[in-house]
């Protein structure tokens, strides 16, 4: 007395076009979560970047924006610009007083510690002059930030 079916054999059948179609479902939608995970950021001013081949990450630090009219530290308005130059600051031996005093309070107030303290993330429009991003470079030194991380877009 067995039921249904005979002596314990089954036969099943397995469409693989259907297998198929959802390993590629699958795959499609991880490799569109990996590309959204990418590091994003604010580019404000109307601010273009210049590329890069490079693969790394960037990772969170003091945050220094040189857009075609402003100079920023972590959003604030320090000073404007006009022809690559500091409009209305007050500059000697080559620093951006404001932009010296700005970075002074943001270190005191961050009171962090470690290989990471001195670090200076630096966003650039990709046609300042390099003379400004030389002033901006020498003021973050002297304020205590003489290793810079500078943004670029992914090529």
């Amino acid at each position: 007395m067995s039921g249904g079916g005979g002596d314990g054999e089954y036969d099943v059948n397995i469409n693989l076009t259907a297998l198929l179609d959802i390993l590629t479902n699958l795959l499609f939608f991880l490799m569109v979560g990996f590309m959204s995970s990418k590091a994003s950021m604010e580019l404000d001013g109307g601010m273009q970047l210049p590329t890069s081949t490079a693969q790394l990450e960037p990772k969170k630090a003091v945050q220094v924006t040189v857009a075609r009219k402003e100079l920023r530290v972590e959003k604030e308005v320090i000073a404007n610009l006009r022809d690559g130059k500091v409009v209305a600051a007050k500059t000697q031996e080559g620093k951006i007083e404001p932009l010296l005093q700005r970075l002074q309070q943001v270190r005191k107030d961050k009171n962090v510690t470690g290989p990471e303290a001195d670090i200076l993330f630096v966003l650039c429009d990709k046609d300042t002059p390099y003379g400004l991003l030389r002033r901006v470079m020498m003021t973050a030194a002297e304020a205590g930030y003489p290793k810079f991380r500078m943004a670029v877009l992914m090529q």
